[in-house]
């Protein structure tokens, strides 16, 4: 990959709870929290380790920026890579890169313009 940049979308720092629908392969006990985000996807810390590939269903609450009440918007996302952080507190163990593979418009437009107001 070299010098190639993939990323298509500008990350922002952004620490937000994240909420994942119990599913296959996923923990019940599993807690995520946003370190960074972009339209297209998010990186977050972890409790627990995740599979690559793993199909997610989470709930973004959106908080701060010019919002005057939370926003919560819906994505289905994938796991790209999970890297355990051996140094880091538990709840924070995992790093998580995730892909968004389905925002739905008007969610896609309440992120756009969440992230730009930060």
């Amino acid at each position: 990959m070299g010098d190639v940049e993939k990323r298509q979308h500008d990350r922002i720092l952004a620490l937000l709870e994240v909420r994942a629908l119990p599913g296959d392969r996923v923990p019940a006990d599993l807690k995520l929290a946003t370190l960074d985000m972009a339209a297209g996807g998010a990186r977050c810390a972890s409790n627990r380790p995740l599979d690559a590939d793993l199909p997610l269903k989470l709930t973004f609450t959106l908080v701060g920026g010019n919002l005057r009440d939370p926003a919560t918007i819906d994505v289905e996302a994938t796991v790209l890579r999970c890297i355990e952080k051996p140094a880091a507190i538990e709840s924070r163990r995992y790093e998580v890169a995730l892909r968004f593979t389905r925002v739905e418009a008007e969610d896609r437009r309440r992120l756009l313009s969440y992230l730009n107001s930060l």
